[in-house]
């Protein structure tokens, strides 16, 4: 039997948990690019992400265990987009399906309780695995960009999943 998930809202507790799953920087830059200054982040600033209107953290749970984690917000004023971000799945747990599973608990989420009408999310281009995982999901390809991470310049896609109600 498969094992089944849910996602319930972040609680500042699953912070350190969800943290030590970047075991390098360079993990950590294709998780958060350049939200956070330092390497390793700090719970707390974690926590400070998440403050303000408009933000839905919520973590992927398999009974009790933490597996994943997720954040939807409300890009804009226009409150029929959401943008997916901070999106990761336990380390030792990949392989397992899981990304997927939370990515389908997610959309549901933000289609059933938030009226989204279109999902957006941006992933860099060298991390393969997070791409395909998207894709597999209805996620398409809509756009390139460059950012500055740790004076490096890392390309990454605009990706989108259009939701009809």
């Amino acid at each position: 039997m498969k094992d089944i998930m849910t996602l319930r809202h972040f609680n500042p507790n699953d912070a350190s948990t969800i943290l030590s799953w970047c075991k390098d920087k360079h993990a950590f830059r294709l998780w958060s690019a350049d939200r956070y200054k330092d390497f390793p982040a700090q719970p707390e600033e974690m926590k400070k992400q998440y403050e303000g209107e408009n933000m839905y953290p919520l973590t992927a749970v398999v009974g009790e265990e933490i597996v994943g984690h997720i954040l939807l917000r409300f890009p804009s004023e226009d409150k029929s987009v959401i943008r997916f971000g901070f999106v990761i799945v336990d380390d030792s747990k990949r392989g397992k399906g899981y990304g997927k599973q939370m990515l389908h608990l997610a959309v549901d989420y933000a289609k059933q309780k938030l009226g989204a009408q279109k999902i957006t999310l941006g992933v860099f281009c060298d991390n393969l695995s997070a791409v395909e995982c998207y894709k597999s999901v209805g996620f398409h390809i809509t756009g390139a960009d460059a950012y500055m991470i740790d004076g490096e310049e890392w390309k990454g896609y605009e990706m989108e999943l259009m939701l009809y109600q």
